[in-house]
């Protein structure tokens, strides 16, 4: 009898080289079936919830990351600030910090375009900004409007633009930081519009090792995935009405991986996580309203969501309808 742990380490080690945008859960248990030359139709619910934490937990790792990345960013403003009067020594100290971010930034996909949010769009005129842009915009509006609070100038006195983007009267730096993940998407992203850039190009030998190389690994990353077409893992799902309220952006189809994630910011920013249990979330009345709950544990977010996708054949019939209208 195959065991439930090895499943799921069989299970991460196949999601690591797969096409998200194209791999099923479906994909996933029959691949599993077929490695362990087992039926394992009992296990589909099993298989989804173990599906839905690795994404959980690879969207977390990257958030740690990013939020390391932010938190140097804050630091660095906060360095930047105090020695503004310090003439020529403060100039070359602010130098040689911007040195030392550049060089952590190299590789790193913080200076990569992003697609906004409609109210970030609002705030910075533009559609798409790297990350790094948009948190230097909003220190300069927050310096050029004051809004640093004197007692501790950490915290951020919102004004009316500001209270239009982050919903809140006041909110400190890192909170900021936090709270914009909401606003920027990666251009690829779901809801989000998809541009192209034209890429360097290569040496032609180089060109062709590449060239040969490619479809080895996209037959290796789809093995099994068939044609699932845009019913993947990461394929954009519909949301219920109740979810689409929550989350306030107007979006009516979403990743799943998206959806938890954005729930996950949601919690975090605004402290639900019991301090004496973080695992424990105590809902607020905006979270009671979406998942029916007084508390709930974090890694159970996944289940709690499950009825607020749409099922593909009802979000087909509603689309069916829409284009007889």
């Amino acid at each position: 009898m195959v065991s439930d742990s090895d499943l799921v380490n069989r299970l991460h080690e196949f999601l690591k080289i797969s096409d998200l945008t194209t791999t099923t859960t479906a994909t996933v248990r029959k691949q599993l079936e077929q490695d362990f030359g087992i039926d394992l139709s009992e296990k589909k619910k099993f298989i989804r919830e173990q599906v839905d934490l690795y994404l959980q937990n690879q969207q977390q790792n990257d958030d740690q990351e990013q939020e390391q990345e932010q938190d140097e960013d804050v630091n660095i403003d906060e360095q930047d600030e105090e020695v503004d009067d310090d003439g020529e020594e403060a100039s070359t100290k602010k130098g040689s910090k911007k040195e030392n971010k550049e060089v952590k930034k190299k590789g790193g996909g913080f200076t990569k375009l992003c697609s906004l949010s409609p109210q970030l769009q609002k705030f910075t005129g533009v559609p798409e900004l790297a990350r790094t842009e948009v948190v230097k915009q909003l220190w300069s509006y927050i310096r050029e409007h004051d809004l640093q609070d004197p007692a501790n100038r950490r915290n951020i006195r919102c004004d009316g633009p500001f209270r239009e983007l982050f919903d809140v009267d006041t909110i400190d730096m890192f909170q900021m930081n936090k709270a914009l993940a909401k606003h920027i998407w990666p251009l690829n992203s779901d809801g989000a519009p998809v541009t192209t850039t034209p890429k360097e190009k290569k040496p032609k030998k180089k060109e062709r090792e590449e060239d040969s190389e490619e479809p080895k690994r996209k037959e290796k990353r789809q093995k099994g995935a068939g044609s699932s077409g845009s019913s993947g893992i990461l394929a954009p799902i519909p949301l219920s009405e109740a979810l689409v309220k929550f989350l306030g952006t107007g979006e009516n189809a979403l990743a799943r991986s998206d959806v938890v994630k954005r729930i996950w910011d949601y919690i975090k920013l605004n402290n639900l996580q019991d301090p004496s249990d973080k695992r424990r979330i105590l809902c607020d009345d905006k979270l009671k309203e979406l998942f029916d709950v007084d508390t709930f544990i974090g890694f159970s977010v996944s289940k709690l969501l499950a009825a607020h996708f749409i099922k593909a054949a009802s979000s087909m019939k509603m689309l069916k309808t829409k284009s007889d209208e």
